[in-house]
C-alpha cells in the first residue's frame, strides 16, 4: 500500500511539466489522480502513462481561469471518485515579459489574472469538500519570482507574490479545521513555460520537473503532526 492509497489528488496544469510529473509520482504512491489542463492530447498522454504503470488517472479539459469549466472538472472528479483529498494548484504561464515602461496593460493584466484567478477559483471550488470531509492538503506551486525581484517579470512576479500571500492567509484560516496548505517556490525549472526566445537560462542547469514533483510528494506525505508551510527550491548554482 502506498502512502497515499485511497486518496484522490486533483492537479491543475497536469498535462505536462511539473504537473504531469507530480501526477505520476502521486499515482505511484497510491493516489487516484484527476488531471486538469487546456490541451486534451497532453492530458490523454499523461493519463495513459499513469495507467500503463498501474495507476488510476482521469482528466478534464479546462482553463483554470474559467469558473464554469473548473466547476465541471471539480464536480466531475467528485462524481467519479466521491472525494478530493489533495489539490495541487500548478497551472501557470509567463506572457507579459519586459520592462514596465514598455508593457501592454491588457497583456500585463491577462498574465496576472491567468496565474492568480485560477489559483483562487480552483481552491474555492475544492475547499468546501475538504472542509466537509474534515481533512485535505493543498499545495500551491508558485515561483521564486514571487519572493525575489526579477527585471522584466513584473506581471508574473506580482501574480506569484499574491499567490504566496493567498497561501498564507488560507493556511491561517483552515489549518485548525484539518486542512494543510503549503507553497513550493521553485527557481528555474526546465519546462515549456520558458519558450524558445532569447535570454532563456541554460536548461542544463535548471531543476528537472521530476525533482520538484518529488519534493511535492514529500510535502504531501509529511507526518500528520507537522507541515511544510513554504519550501524554496533553487538550482544547485542558485538563481540562474
Amino acid at each position: 500500500m502506498g502512502a497515499l492509497a485511497g486518496q484522490v489528488a486533483l492537479i491543475t496544469g497536469g498535462g505536462r511539466g511539473i504537473g504531469a510529473e507530480t501526477a505520476k509520482q502521486l499515482a505511484q504512491l497510491g493516489a487516484t489522480v484527476a488531471l486538469v489542463a487546456r490541451t486534451r492530447e497532453q492530458l490523454e498522454a499523461t493519463a495513459q502513462q499513469i495507467r500503463a504503470a498501474g495507476g488510476r488517472a482521469y482528466w478534464f479539459v479546462a482553463d483554470v481561469s474559467d469558473e464554469g469549466a473548473m466547476r465541471e472538472a471539480v464536480h466531475g472528479t467528485l462524481a467519479i471518485t466521491g472525494n478530493i483529498d489533495i489539490l495541487v494548484n500548478n497551472a501557470g504561464f509567463i506572457q507579459a515579459v519586459g520592462p514596465i515602461e514598455n508593457s501592454d496593460p491588457a497583456e500585463w493584466w491577462r498574465t496576472v489574472e491567468g496565474n492568480l484567478k485560477g489559483l483562487y477559483l480552483t481552491t474555492r471550488l475544492v475547499l468546501p469538500t475538504m472542509l466537509e470531509q474534515g481533512h485535505g492538503q493543498i499545495v500551491n506551486v508558485l515561483s521564486i519570482a514571487g519572493a525575489r525581484a526579477f527585471s522584466g517579470l513584473s506581471a508574473y512576479s506580482c501574480a506569484k507574490a499574491a499567490g504566496l500571500m493567498f497561501t498564507r492567509i488560507l493556511a491561517k484560516e483552515v489549518r485548525k479545521r484539518g486542512i494543510r496548505v503549503m507553497a513550493i517556490l521553485p527557481g528555474a525549472v526546465d519546462t515549456a513555460i520558458w519558450g524558445t526566445g532569447e535570454g532563456v537560462p541554460d536548461r542544463e542547469k535548471m531543476i528537472r520537473p521530476s525533482s520538484v514533483a518529488q519534493l511535492i510528494a514529500q510535502m504531501l506525505t509529511t507526518p500528520p503532526d507537522a507541515t511544510v508551510d513554504e519550501l524554496w527550491v533553487l538550482p544547485r548554482e542558485g538563481v540562474l
